[in-house]
């Protein structure tokens, strides 16, 4: 069965119960305090963005941590969620232009090629044609009918 606390929480405004996933959203939408360390979070960011603008450098040492890397607005762009996306784009977009290039050269290759085979082809017909044709005149003047 459920606990006391449990059907209170299942309760809803009017007192009628509620469904078991209508309070599980309910505590999951409740409002949370933000973690005390966002707020050194955001006082170091801006600390290092005024840093940054006085300066001209780059680089930031905050009273607690490590060094940052601030990037001026120019830059901004690389540190966007869509640069990664755009980025990757842009090697499948190249993986795709390569990949077409090489399948346009290995057609290329392929039709000289089949042009090559061709031409020995021809060449090899005409050198028989010329061989049979000089076997038969041979036969002829050796004597040997062939038309029959």
């Amino acid at each position: 069965m459920n606990s006391p606390e449990e059907m209170r929480q299942n309760e809803g405004v009017s007192g009628e119960q509620i469904d078991p996933l209508e309070a599980k959203l309910r505590k999951a939408l409740e409002r949370v305090d933000a973690p005390p360390t966002l707020r050194l979070f955001l006082e170091t960011a801006i600390a290092a963005q005024k840093h940054q603008r006085r300066t001209g450098k780059w680089w930031f040492t905050p009273k607690q941590g490590g060094k940052l890397l601030v990037l001026p607005k120019p830059w901004r762009w690389m540190a966007s969620p869509w640069a990664g996306g755009a980025v990757a784009a842009l090697l499948v977009a190249g993986v795709f232009v390569t990949g077409e290039q090489v399948r346009i050269r290995h057609e290329r290759q392929e039709h000289e090629r089949q042009a090559q085979a061709t031409q020995q082809f021809e060449m090899a017909t005409q050198i028989t044609d010329r061989a049979l044709e000089h076997a038969r005149e041979k036969l002829r003047k050796a004597g040997v009918n062939l038309d029959q």
